[in-house]
């Protein structure tokens, strides 16, 4: 049986996928804001991408609906909305990113409030030691989502920074598996 020393290609791809993630991470760290409307004009775009290819589709895909009006007009919107997101990216990211930010926000609240009172109404039932991390997690959601409310731009940076971090650790592990793919042995039949 012989032996070929490395899997190329394999290793080849992680190595990108990690260069890639660390690329994206460290602009994300360095500079949250600008990471922030790339990223809402990248979305921008694919919406673009989107409604242009649903059109063509509808137009000259052969196919015959019962609703072609409604689904045309969707798909139109579906390019001005792009459109004005790729002309004014700064306006969409603030009325977009803030929209999210506050709805999660709502969400951490919510679920503060309900982790709160199943923890106090169901006091007797929980072990003995579990009470207070119990209260100090829903706590801690409830003082989340109020922040998320109060400041949601400068959560969502944060949120993009927090990304970032994630990004590179997630780079550094990619580059150790391709590094790691490179030294394993194939045995060839």
């Amino acid at each position: 049986m012989a032996t070929e020393s490395a899997l190329p290609w394999p290793s080849i791809f992680a190595g990108i996928r990690g260069v890639l993630m660390l690329a994206g991470g460290i602009f994300a760290l360095l500079s949250p804001q600008l990471a922030l409307a790339t990223l809402v004009w990248v979305g921008g775009v694919i919406v673009i991408i989107d409604g242009a290819l649903g059109l063509w589709g509808l137009l000259f895909g052969g196919r015959t609906s019962s609703r072609l009006g409604v689904a045309i007009t969707r798909h139109i919107l579906a390019i001005l909305a792009g459109i004005l997101i790729v002309a004014f990216p700064a306006m969409a990211a603030a009325i977009g990113i803030s929209t999210l930010v506050i709805l999660v926000g709502i969400m951490m609240i919510l679920i503060g409030a309900f982790a709160l009172y199943v923890t106090i109404a169901g006091r007797a039932l929980l072990r003995q030691g579990t009470f207070w991390p119990e209260v100090l997690s829903a706590s801690a959601y409830l003082l989340f989502g109020v922040l998320l409310l109060v400041m949601p731009l400068s959560s969502a940076l944060v949120l993009v920074s927090i990304v970032g971090v994630l990004m590179i650790l997630y780079g550094l592990f990619q580059l150790y598996i391709a590094w790691q793919l490179r030294s394993i042995e194939v045995k060839v039949a």
